[in-house]
């Protein structure tokens, strides 16, 4: 056992173990990803499909630029937030479509570059720059997102059964059945 030699040296291991401990303790570390129906804390509400999710992904990226445009900033800052772990949902409702080739490719390029345009936006939150503008930062990557959201609306998969007849239809279960 470790006695030290005065209760001044003792201050100072304890002082020492308990830095240790505080910044081990403290350090960052990778969050373990949560499973969709964890999401609860959140403002959104849970997604009940793909398509709905891309609704509900539309819905918060304009209630974020209202929130930025009425310089709400840790509203915004939330609902940027808000959209990471919506993607993750959209992402999961992703897998389980139908989607082949070229869609399922088209999809996942589409979530990216939401992902990407909106981690922007999060980039100048945080970055400690004070010049940096979450609004302008939206504004720059606009297009870019409304790209995005066009082609997760139609995706669209060449010569599948289930477009035939239903011309920009997204190549899903409950997409074509909704379409007939």
């Amino acid at each position: 056992m470790f006695r030290p030699a005065s209760s001044k040296a003792a201050a100072v291991a304890l002082a020492m173990l308990l830095l240790l401990t505080a910044h081990t303790g403290c350090s960052p570390s990778v969050t373990p990803s949560k499973p969709v129906a964890a999401h609860a804390d959140h403002d959104h509400d849970e997604p009940t499909s793909f398509a709905d999710g891309i609704a509900k992904l539309e819905s918060l990226g304009g209630d974020l630029a209202k929130k930025l445009d009425e310089g709400a900033g840790e509203a915004a800052d939330d609902a940027v937030h808000d959209l990471g772990h919506l993607l993750e949902e959209v992402r999961e409702f992703a897998k389980k479509e139908s989607f082949a080739g070229d869609a399922a490719a088209a999809v996942t390029a589409a979530l990216d570059e939401l992902e990407e345009c909106f981690g922007k936006v999060d980039e100048a939150f945080h970055s400690g720059d004070d010049k940096a503008d979450p609004a302008k930062v939206l504004d720059s990557v606009k297009e870019r997102l409304t790209a995005a959201f066009t082609a997760l609306k139609s995706p669209k998969s060449p010569k599948s059964p289930k477009s035939v007849g239903a011309v920009g239809a997204v190549e899903s279960p409950t997409a074509v059945e909704e379409v007939k």
